[in-house]
């Protein structure tokens, strides 16, 4: 099938779409991932005896006949209960449609629903490596709203052809995603195959039931509201915040495409909406803190957005901080652990260590917990805060950081097989802060010489996200040493050109390529901008980077979404469920609105700021009211046929949020204390 703007082969031996291809696209990049099978049902039954099933498990949909031509095509699948027409065919203004007609071929009623039924998307979300990320993949931003269901694909580099898909008949209500992490697809670096679950339904004997889409191309994120803001089926939330705290109201604006008055319900009670000229306006406080769903309806048309109500900020922070020193860091003197924070199992409410494991260690990233706290401390004074750090810092020279060579380690016993150049801008910034909390200068001191290692041995190619600029060098110039602070700005310029020269070719790391090495370059790049006197060259050269990462983000109307970096294996590697697959959020979303942050004050374009606000308002959900902590949220309904949608019960690094936080009010008045 072809015209002016799709190209689409589907394979004559299953029906599956093989390639989604812009004709106009000079890289003619396939938005069909190439291990997906887009348009597979994937079906899955309670009866066994009554149902064929495939190698998979899956009730086996047997292809019974296909029709492919030039503009249209239809294929025909049927099991022992149902059949599903497949239509496909251009529209007069060349979009793609895709009809998926159910029928009930029994004498009974069936029933359909999440569990199953479901219509494989693989959106290309592969990460080969970073150049071929920016021409060849997409980042697919998922939203299930019901009747308001959408994805708008970005591809990762800077692009005016970007696809979409809008649902026009039915509603999808959550996905599925499968092979995420798969080892044997680019090493593990791939997002998976997407399986987009259908309403719950019955049908008769004989009754049909329609789900539709269209495939369009657009340019941008903003490009993309806009087209569907055209459909005649639209309804569309914009939110002050999704995440408010008790003292302020859920405010957002509801706009339809038929101009009326939509009925909006929460918790079943009807909530009044004002008309504006941007729509209808809901302000509503909240009587909880928790998580709110308003359901919002225009005639035939429903859909939903989601909002987080938290605690007080101060109270929330207070929470966080005493669970910490109360229940996080070990106490025995005999132990190698004395002094360390640690993962905490909020199942057995207990903490855990893994010496071999670094994601489980008292290193690495362990060290945002006594980030956040040395921040606090800058905030205000606590002597068991203070005793708590300074516990820290002994086990931290005693165990993984060497003060006369300036090698940082992986795990405690300062093993030298256990090297990581990840780790040092980390200690490097631990440093940074407890000179702010004491101002004793040997912490200076020590930042020297472990630069000195770091940059010796190939500091300068590593896209660590540890380290910021413009604190270390706050730091020194506060300590009123020029020369000391000239030696790090050196340093740092080396870095910084680096970058400046890689370009868009990111270096790989310990992943492929990701949207945390995106961040260091928007940083790194920014904060040395706001140290020098040509400012624009370090605009445009962060501009560049903020542009590809911005593709990262959600824009859909939910505090797990919005404003949320695509990140699909934390929990696998840091959680306690090990689940592969998106975490939304997850805690390391904030290091986007630290770049947003950078790049805004730099830039002076507010909207940076204000998107960095709503990120890290939207990753306080991993912060429980009573102090724990979450890894992540696992946000799919359902990962490799496991069940998704949880917190994860670990409490692992996740603190990054309310250090983050505490330092955007250094500049904002948001999250003051």
């Amino acid at each position: 099938m072809k015209n002016e703007k799709f190209c689409i082969d589907i394979d004559e031996g299953t029906g599956f779409i093989k390639s989604i291809v812009n004709p106009a696209d000079k890289y003619a990049m396939n938005w069909c991932a190439e291990d997906g099978q887009w348009g597979r049902i994937h079906v899955r039954g309670w009866t066994p005896w009554l149902l064929e099933f495939d190698e998979n498990d899956n009730v086996r949909m047997k292809l019974v006949s296909l029709v492919c031509e030039s503009d249209r095509s239809e294929a025909v699948y049927r099991s022992n209960n149902m059949e599903v027409t497949v239509s496909r065919y251009f529209k007069e203004n060349g979009n793609f449609v895709e009809n998926y007609t159910l029928k009930n071929i029994t004498d009974t009623v069936i029933t359909v629903n999440r569990d199953n039924f479901g219509i494989e998307t693989p959106f290309n979300e592969r990460y080969p490596d970073a150049e071929d990320c920016m021409i060849h993949r997409c980042n697919a931003h998922i939203w299930c709203g019901h009747n308001i269901s959408w994805v708008n694909a970005l591809r990762m580099g800077e692009s005016e052809c970007n696809l979409g898909l809008y649902l026009t008949k039915g509603a999808i209500d959550c996905y599925d995603q499968n092979e995420a992490c798969n080892f044997d697809i680019y090493g593990g670096n791939t997002r998976g195959r997407f399986v987009l679950d259908i309403e719950s339904i019955f049908l008769k004997s004989g009754e049909e039931y329609q789900l539709e889409w269209e495939l369009f191309f657009h340019k941008s994120k903003e490009d993309f509201m806009s087209i569907i803001s055209g459909y005649d089926n639209y309804i569309g939330i914009d939110a002050v915040h999704y995440t408010v705290f008790e003292n302020e109201s859920i405010d957002f604006t509801v706009k339809t495409s038929s101009g009326r008055e939509p009925e909006i319900k929460c918790e079943n009670e009807i909530i009044p909406s004002r008309k504006t000229e941007n729509g209808f306006r809901v302000v509503f406080k909240a009587h909880r803190t928790g998580e709110y769903r308003f359901m919002i309806k225009d005639g035939d048309v429903s859909t939903w957005a989601e909002f987080m109500v938290k605690p007080l900020f101060g109270e929330l922070l207070e929470k966080r901080v005493r669970f910490i020193i109360e229940n996080q860091q070990c106490l025995d003197p005999e132990s190698p652990l004395y002094g360390a924070f640690l993962v905490y199992d909020n199942d057995y409410d207990s903490m855990y260590f893994d010496y071999s494991n670094p994601d489980h260690n008292a290193c690495r990233e362990r060290m945002n917990i006594p980030l956040l706290l040395m921040k606090y401390l800058q905030k205000k004074e606590d002597p068991d805060v203070r005793r708590a750090v300074d516990l820290y810092i002994s086990f931290m020279f005693r165990e993984f950081y060497d003060r006369e060579t300036g090698e940082v380690f992986n795990t405690i016993g300062k093993n030298r097989d256990m090297l990581r150049l990840y780790n040092a801008p980390g200690v490097m910034q631990i440093l940074c802060e407890m000179y702010f909390v004491t101002s004793d200068e040997s912490y200076l001191d020590d930042i020297i010489r472990l630069t000195e290692t770091y940059y010796g041995i190939g500091g300068k190619k590593c896209y660590a996200n540890g380290l910021t600029i413009g604190k270390i060098i706050r730091a020194f110039k506060m300590a009123g040493n020029d020369e000391k602070t000239e030696k790090m700005m050196g340093y740092f310029q080396t870095h910084v050109d680096n970058m400046v020269g890689n370009g868009t070719a990111y270096p790989k790391h310990e992943t492929n390529y990701e949207q945390t090495i995106v961040t260091p370059a928007v940083n790194y790049i920014a904060e040395m901008g706001a140290l020098r006197e040509n400012k624009e060259y370090y605009i445009n050269e962060a501009a560049k980077h903020i542009e590809i990462l911005q593709r990262f983000s959600g824009m859909q109307p939910s505090f797990h979404l919005n404003e949320i970096a695509i990140r699909f294996w934390d929990d696998a590697w840091f959680g306690k469920n090990k689940m592969p697959g998106d975490t939304l959020p997850h805690h390391l979303s904030c290091l986007s609105a630290r770049a947003y942050m950078s790049y805004g004050v730099l830039s002076g374009d507010r909207s940076w700021i204000e998107k960095a606000e709503e990120c890290i308002r939207n990753c306080m959900c991993l912060i429980g009211d009573d102090g724990r902590g979450s890894a992540a949220y696992v946000y799919p309904y359902r990962l490799n046929g496991i069940r998704g949608e949880f917190y994860d019960p670990w409490s692992n690094d996740q603190d990054l949020v309310l250090y983050d936080a505490l330092y955007f009010s250094d500049y904002e008045d948001a999250f003051k204390i």
